[in-house]
C-alpha cells in the first residue's frame, strides 16, 4: 500500500478533546481521495498528521514504506489561502521551493516554466503577486506544489475562498492536471459536489471523536458532469450522510451534558 494511516488517534491534551479515534485509511499510488464531514470532525487534523505538521497520539502513518514522523519533501500541502511570498513575482514563488530543495538555477527555471505553462500562467510569470487575481494566486500555489514532484499532495479546501466561476475553472484545471500527472492526492473539502467531481473514493467522517463513517467509491467516468443524474444521486446520498453525522454529533453533545439548548 502506497500511503497508510493505521489506527491513528489524536488527543489534544490542552483541551482533553480526542479529535481522531482509531482511524485507518489506505491509498494506492495515483489515487485521488476526498474527505468530507461536518465541521469539527478532524479533517484538517488528519491532513496535518499526514503532512507531519503534528504527530498522532497513537498509531502510525506510512508513505511509500517509510514512517511519517515530521514534515518532508515527499509531501506538499496546499492550503485554503495561497500563502505566496508578496515580495516575489509569480515565477519566483514557484522557484522558491525548488531552490530550497537544492535544484540548480537552470533546473529551477525549466521546472517553473513547465508547471506555469501547465496551469496557464506562463504569460504572467513576471507579475507581482498583488497584481494577479485570487484564482491566479491559487494557480500559482498549485504550480509551486506540483513543481516539487512530491509523492503525496495534501490539499486543504484550496478553492473554498474563491468565487463560484473561478472554482469551476480551477476544478477543471486540477482534473486535467491530475489525469495527465496521476499525482496521489488527499483532498479535504466541505463541498460534497467537489468531492464527487474529483474523487476515486470519498471518505465520509463523523465526529465526537473524529472517525471514518463510510468510504464511498465514485464509479463515474471522467470528466464528470455535475448535472448528470448519476452525479446528482451520488452527491445527494453523500450529503445526506454528512448531514446525518452532524445531527447525530449535536444530539450526542447535548445528551452528554456538554451543551445546553437555547
Amino acid at each position: 500500500m502506497y500511503f497508510m494511516m493505521n489506527q491513528v488517534s489524536k488527543l489534544f491534551t490542552e483541551t482533553g478533546k480526542e479529535t481522531l479515534n482509531n482511524l485507518s485509511l489506505e491509498m494506492e499510488k495515483g489515487e485521488f481521495i476526498c474527505i468530507v464531514g461536518p465541521s469539527g470532525c478532524g479533517k484538517s487534523t488528519l491532513l496535518n498528521l499526514a503532512a507531519g505538521l503534528d504527530t498522532p497520539t497513537s498509531g502510525e502513518i506510512i508513505l511509500d514504506g517509510r514512517r511519517v514522523t515530521r514534515p518532508g519533501a515527499d509531501r506538499v500541502v496546499m492550503f485554503q489561502q495561497a500563502a505566496l511570498f508578496p515580495w516575489l513575482n509569480v515565477m519566483e514563488n514557484v522557484m522558491f521551493g525548488l531552490s530550497a530543495a537544492g535544484y540548480s538555477r537552470e533546473r529551477q527555471q525549466k521546472t517553473a516554466e513547465t508547471y506555469l505553462k501547465m496551469v496557464k500562467l506562463w504569460q504572467y510569470r513576471n507579475y507581482p503577486i498583488h497584481q494577479i487575481s485570487g484564482g491566479m494566486q491559487q494557480r500559482t500555489a498549485l504550480a509551486r506544489a506540483l513543481a516539487l514532484d512530491a509523492k503525496l499532495l495534501l490539499m486543504d479546501e484550496p478553492f473554498s475562498a474563491l468565487d463560484k466561476q473561478t472554482i469551476h475553472i480551477l476544478r477543471a484545471e486540477l482534473e486535467r492536471i491530475w489525469e495527465d500527472q496521476k499525482k496521489t492526492i488527499l483532498y479535504v473539502t466541505h463541498s460534497v459536489e467537489e468531492a464527487v467531481y474529483f474523487a476515486d473514493r470519498v471518505v465520509i467522517m463523523a465526529e465526537n471523536p473524529g472517525r471514518i463513517k463510510e468510504i464511498v467509491p465514485i464509479p463515474l467516468r471522467r470528466p464528470r458532469d455535475i448535472e448528470d443524474a448519476a452525479f446528482i444521486a451520488l452527491r445527494k446520498n453523500i450529503l445526506s450522510q454528512v448531514q446525518l453525522s452532524a445531527r447525530e454529533s449535536a444530539a450526542e453533545e447535548f445528551d452528554s451534558g456538554k451543551g445546553t439548548l437555547p
